[in-house]
């Protein structure tokens, strides 16, 4: 059997923490342990912790506050072969390190074995959501390249060799204030890794929480944050030597592209004309994948952009 170290960041979540720690305890895969982070909490989370009659969960306190911070620290703290990050407000099917385990095994070499999860709104785990890992029905260069601007999962969908993380790859603390860190996370992981395909969908992912980063509808953080990002992956890419494939230009194209869309309905601003020079510049290097690319490049962004709300 394969050792797995589930890695949780608590901050705040006594209310859900329970429920996710019954179901690690409920793996019918036995071999893991359970690291969880307090992460400058003031409710009861820690408490209930503590009361656990299970050795193999570990309450550690990180000296840093912040998701990516307290996940290295749990890091630091655990021995497994794989990893799993499980939000303190996510769960996991009985069955899921099973098949990921499975997976693994069936895989050989693979260092990331990622599948499908399901998605439910806080309060209504009856109604779930199928979802799936970009590229997993395609080729892995269509992960590396949509993961330079989004996570290709959600957190707990993928076990990561514990070998594959480093300290040059593991979580960005300087972008803990901002969300979609996953992202950032991931894109170093996913860019040099072998993935493997589990289709078990065995991840259970909590929307809507009170407080949380998905919840919000701060739009112009929501867009620095996904910026922020973005500049991490491409400084990541040129430390490897590389640089952004006509792919990856693509789909940089597209994000900067929708944020400027967004930010006209509000008003142009700073955001807007950043988000606009950036569609300029990641346009000229697109590959030429149809009459609205070309439209683009012949009337411009701005002038392509007016004339298609126009005639909405």
């Amino acid at each position: 059997m394969s050792k797995v170290s589930i890695v949780t960041a608590l901050h705040n979540k006594g209310t859900y923490i329970a429920a996710t720690i019954s179901s690690v305890r409920n793996q019918t895969h036995s071999d893991w342990e359970m690291v969880v982070v307090e992460n400058g909490s003031n409710d009861d989370g820690p408490a209930i912790v503590r009361n656990c009659e299970d050795h193999r969960i570990r309450l550690v306190d990180s000296p840093k506050i912040g998701p990516g911070a307290a996940r290295n620290c749990g890091l630091r703290h655990s021995v497994g072969d794989w990893i799993l990050f499980l939000d303190a407000d996510d769960l996991l099917r009985p069955d899921y390190l099973e098949q990921r385990i499975g997976a693994a095994h069936s895989g050989g070499s693979a260092d990331i074995i990622a599948g499908p999860w399901t998605e439910f709104a806080d309060g209504h785990e009856g109604q779930q959501s199928l979802r799936y890992p970009l590229g997993s029905h395609a080729l892995p260069l269509d992960v590396r390249s949509a993961a330079i601007a989004y996570a290709p999962w959600v957190l707990h969908a993928a076990l990561v060799r514990r070998t594959l993380i480093t300290a040059e790859r593991s979580w960005p603390e300087d972008l803990d204030a901002w969300p979609s860190e996953d992202a950032a996370f991931w894109f170093p992981l996913v860019h040099i890794g072998v993935i493997a395909w589990s289709h078990s969908a065995g991840a259970m992912y909590r929307l809507n929480t009170p407080k949380s980063r998905d919840a919000s509808n701060e739009g112009d953080r929501r867009a620095i944050g996904q910026f922020k990002v973005i500049e991490h992956n491409l400084a990541c890419l040129r430390r490897l030597g590389s640089a952004p494939t006509p792919e990856q230009c693509l789909t940089l194209f597209r994000v900067y592209e929708g944020v400027y869309r967004a930010c006209l309905r509000s008003g142009p601003g700073e955001t807007a004309r950043f988000a606009l020079a950036e569609a300029l510049r990641w346009l000229r290097c697109c590959p030429d994948v149809g009459v609205g690319i070309r439209l683009r490049r012949l009337l411009g962004i701005r002038l392509f952009n007016f004339l298609r709300w126009r005639t909405v």
